[in-house]
């Protein structure tokens, strides 16, 4: 059954992804935020999954900012490590020196070869996913005493490898290690708008938070490579944790579910509270308007449970063209989530779709050539109790870029500004200032073509057809 279903799927899709590409078009970028000034302090990094797309981001972004310092790329394949060390040196500008950038052929599950490699660097970074199912290992060696480690970094997001390492704090406040999991672009550094969103509520609404909502949109894989596709399937068989009505329930039947449509953009008549903001037109004609479906990012009950929400929160992401969207959520209509849960099921469904999805980028960018298969954006929605609500928006050319670039300035910021343990973004930047400073870094990155700043909204609605999602998890799980 399932590998008719696929064989319909696979010639389906073809037609409709050719029609897609030809009416998509992504306009040229004409404004792009500016990088913010190196830092002349120098750091050695230790980057696991340093041969992978985001770890090599991780990489460059961070030399551009630290030209100095020193990174060790940490994987277990030579040749991969090779290519990725090549790829760095390739991409900065500032020529790094032959020892400035190396490679360790090392596992990271394996602490005699691993915590040696991290005895005396100042921070490790964990780009190595999925976390789903994983021990947080490379943050307990970390903050060990054996290691001389100041900062841990990781762009996590399934909610027990958090909880986990959330409950190692105390361990890292008496190690003096500062350690911020949970640390990409979305989750990340959307937590840290969703914040700056709430603090920007008229006086009446702060800290009475009704709702909080974030929706992503990344077209392609967003040039994070294919385990963005296998980790995009596991999440299908995992509960959606959200609050309802102030309560957090476990939505064992959302994830997958398309949830409608959701404006990547503000309305002409929406200020900026700041006036800071850019790109607003940019956003409107590069992504526009797009469907989203439901995906269990953390943010949707941490940063919740943060704001200590009396409403609803919610989480949910889309891709381009649109037909992805569609045939994704057909697909977990029909298939049991049990398969989505096991790892060999979704690698399978990643190796298959693999191939589509990279001839849908390479058309995308023969009828668009400005590399529409990495665009990504992020709006995130803030309501109060009494209706008020602030929107703020966010785009980048490259989605494999602004998860690196933002890893990049976590850790960064960290090392410059430490607070020993470990914490989620929204936590460590609940103040102005240091809020105020990260969101700064985060937003002047190459390659950032919109960014809002908080604007107050008339409304800021759910996608379009989240009730009747909401309504359709119901009646499965009674059923």
């Amino acid at each position: 059954m399932v590998t008719k279903l696929l064989g319909l799927w696979s010639i389906f899709l073809f037609v409709a992804l050719v029609n897609q590409c030809h009416s998509l078009s992504l306009n040229p970028i004409t404004k792009s935020a500016s990088l913010a000034s190196d830092t002349s302090q120098p750091y050695h990094f230790v980057i696991l999954g340093g041969t992978g797309r985001i770890g090599t981001a991780v990489a460059t972004h961070i030399l551009r900012r630290s030209p100095a310092s020193k990174i060790t790329l940490a994987g277990r394949d030579v040749e991969r490590g090779r290519n990725a060390v090549s790829e760095v040196v390739r991409c900065c500008s500032s020529n790094p020196q032959n020892d400035q950038i190396t490679f360790k052929c090392v596992d990271w599950r394996d602490n005699d070869a691993f915590v040696p490699l991290i005895e005396k660097c100042d921070c490790v970074i964990h780009t190595a996913g999925p976390y789903l199912e994983e021990e947080p290992t490379p943050l307990r060696a970390a903050i060990s005493a054996m290691s001389s480690c100041k900062a841990y970094v990781d762009v996590s997001d399934p909610l027990d490898f958090i909880d986990k390492s959330l409950a190692m704090s105390d361990d890292a406040v008496a190690s003096g290690t500062s350690a911020l999991v949970a640390a990409g672009a979305f989750p990340g550094m959307s937590n840290v708008l969703a914040m700056e969103a709430a603090k920007s509520l008229p006086p009446s609404s702060v800290n009475k938070v009704r709702d909080v909502r974030f929706n992503y949109f990344t077209a392609g894989l967003g040039g994070s490579g294919d385990v963005n596709l296998y980790i995009t399937n596991l999440g299908f068989g995992e509960p959606m944790v959200q609050y309802d009505k102030g309560v957090l329930r476990f939505f064992k039947a959302l994830s997958g579910l398309l949830l409608g449509k959701v404006d990547f953009f503000l309305q002409d008549n929406e200020e900026s509270a700041t006036n800071e903001g850019f790109g607003n037109d940019m956003a409107k004609s590069r992504i526009g308007r797009q469907t989203v479906f439901s995906w269990p990012f953390p943010e949707a009950a941490t940063v919740a449970k943060e704001l200590n929400i009396s409403g609803d929160s919610s989480a949910a992401m889309g891709t381009a063209p649109d037909a992805w969207n569609a045939m994704l959520g057909l697909l977990v209509s029909i298939v049991p989530r049990s398969l989505w849960r096991s790892k060999r099921f979704s690698q399978f469904m990643a190796d298959f779709s693999q191939p589509l999805v990279k001839a849908t980028d390479a058309l995308l960018k023969i009828t668009s050539p400005d590399n529409v298969g990495e665009t990504h954006a992020m709006r995130v929605d803030v309501t109060g109790e009494d209706g008020n609500a602030v929107s703020i928006v966010q785009a980048h050319e490259s989605f494999r870029q602004c998860v690196g670039q933002s890893c990049a300035e976590f850790a960064l910021d960290l090392l410059e500004f430490p607070s020993p343990g470990v914490q989620l973004p929204e936590q460590r930047y609940r103040d102005n200032e240091p809020r105020k400073r990260i969101i700064k870094r985060l937003t002047s990155t190459p390659g950032t073509i919109a960014f809002t700043g908080p604007t107050l909204v008339k409304t800021a609605p759910p996608p379009s057809d989240m009730e009747e999602a909401i309504q359709k998890a119901n009646d499965a799980e009674v059923a």
